[in-house]
Formats: structure tokens, C-alpha cells, sequence
């Protein structure tokens, strides 16, 4: 934003922001430094996840300070040079019933509830041994923004204008996702896919510490991958970046995390 600040429309509430949120960090660890409780590490360990839509919406703010140009026309020509045409297009086309399109929304809804149910439940069924997962996804949900900072790519809703055009869904999660789409969606990061990325991500937090957990949210992590081409969020080729990039983010998250440990372990020694 810094860098940006001549090309960003009235930055200095976004600027303000960040300030608010560093000042309810500090705020908030002095409290628990004083007078700690249950429910102020509550807070302390989840609010990240609670800050995660507000800055998913400020990559849409961001993203074309560094390339001015959306990327679309360059990542639709690699779907139709993979394929021989866009399958963010024909997927609904071919697949045009209404079961199979309310079984897509469902499947896209539910990443949304998937990040909130693996997190919580990890937090409250294993406290201390949660902290390295819930920190590996949160991790990653900022790796995805940094690289929408970075690479402008909107997803063929908005590339092929078919959010308005298209018919209402018949059935009630699609009637749901029409609205969320077309009211909160804004037109930010599409490559690679971050539904895609984090719920393999979550998939596999989920298998190294709850196994029930993993089985059940399976279902809903393998529509996804499919739902959010069939939904026209992304193109064929962000869920192809999404698969490379989760293990990656989970490595690099975990490096982070661990260093992060010995430097509080050394401070602890020091101070």
C-alpha cells in the first residue's frame, strides 16, 4: 500500500485499519499477559480466522498496483490452449441440471463452514496441539492474498460477464450463493485457486490430528475442486495451481511456524 499510494483510491482509511488491527493485537495480549482467561485466549487464537474475510476483500483494493492489467485474457488462453475450449463455460453447460447444480453450490457453501469447523473443533477437542494447524491455515489464506496482490486475475465471472446473465438457480443453496456472489464477491484473486488451495490444505490438517473430521469434510473438499469451475469462480488452470501451490504453502507454513517457536523459546531464555 505504501508503494501504491498515489495509484489507491482514498487510502487512508485502509492505512487506519491496519493500525486498528496491530492496536487490538497489542491490546489484546497485554490483557492476557494481566489478567488471562479462557475466554480472552479464545479470542487471541481465533481472531485471525475472523480477520481473513476482511482482507480477502482488500486484495480486490491492491491488486493492480504492481500490474495495472487483469491477467484473464492470458490465463483463459491457457485453458483453451490445454482443452480447446473454457471449461469454466462449458462445465455448467453440459452439466446443466438442477440437482447437480445445487449439489455444486452446496459443495462451494461448504468451504466456508469447512474452515470454521476444522479450526474450531481442532482448537476445542485438542487445545495445545492445535496451534500449528490453525496457524498453518491461516498462513496459507495469506500466502493466497499475497500472491492476488501481486498477480491480478478476477476468474471468468467477471472475464465473460455471466454472473447477471445467467438464470436464478432453482434450489435454495444456489439461490444463497447467487446473492453472496453477486453482493459480497468482489472481483480480486483467481490464480491459483484459494478454495481449492485451503481446502486441501484443511483436508490435510484435518488427517494428521482428527481422522473423523477428515472423513467427514472429504466429500465436501473434492466438490469443491470441482465447484468452483462449475461456478465460473475460477478457470480450470487455478485448480491445477492450487494443487501445486497447497503442499508448498504447508511446508513453508510449517517452517515458519517452527522457527517462530525457537525464537520465542529464545527470547523466553534471554529475557
Amino acid at each position: 500500500m505504501c508503494f501504491g499510494f498515489s495509484y489507491l483510491e482514498d487510502p487512508m482509511p485502509h492505512f487506519i485499519a491496519r493500525f486498528g488491527v496491530v492496536a487490538f493485537i497489542y491490546i489484546l495480549a497485554y490483557i492476557n499477559q494481566k489478567n488471562s482467561s479462557r475466554f480472552i485466549l479464545l479470542i487471541r487464537n481465533l481472531y485471525p480466522l475472523i480477520l481473513l474475510s476482511f482482507f480477502y476483500a482488500e486484495t480486490g483494493y491492491m491488486k493492480n498496483i504492481i500490474i495495472s492489467t487483469d491477467l484473464d485474457a492470458y490465463f483463459s488462453g491457457i485453458d483453451q490452449a490445454i482443452w480447446g475450449f473454457q471449461p469454466s463455460l462449458q462445465f455448467s453447460k453440459t452439466m446443466s441440471q438442477g440437482w447437480f447444480n445445487e449439489l455444486m453450490n452446496i459443495s462451494y457453501f461448504s468451504y466456508y463452514l469447512i474452515t470454521a469447523v476444522v479450526c474450531i473443533t481442532l482448537y476445542i477437542s485438542k487445545k495445545q496441539l492445535s496451534h500449528k494447524p490453525i496457524f498453518v491455515v491461516v498462513f496459507s489464506f495469506y500466502m493466497y492474498y499475497i500472491v492476488y496482490d501481486i498477480l491480478p486475475v478476477t476468474g471468468p465471472q467477471y472475464y465473460f460477464d455471466t454472473m447477471t446473465k445467467e438464470p436464478m438457480p432453482p434450489y435454495f443453496f444456489g439461490k444463497i450463493m447467487r446473492y453472496l456472489l453477486l453482493e459480497y464477491e468482489k472481483p480480486t484473486g483467481a490464480f491459483p485457486s484459494s478454495h481449492v488451495g485451503l481446502a486441501l490444505i484443511l483436508g490435510y490438517v484435518a488427517y494428521k490430528n482428527h481422522k473423523s473430521l477428515f472423513y467427514s469434510s472429504l466429500p465436501f473438499v473434492i466438490g469443491i475442486c470441482f465447484a468452483t469451475v462449475y461456478l465460473k469462480a475460477h478457470y480450470a488452470i487455478d485448480v491445477l495451481g492450487a494443487l501445486i501451490t497447497a503442499p508448498v504453502f504447508v511446508i513453508i507454513s510449517c517452517y515458519v511456524y517452527d522457527q517462530l517457536l525457537l525464537l520465542n523459546v529464545a527470547f523466553k531464555q534471554n529475557s
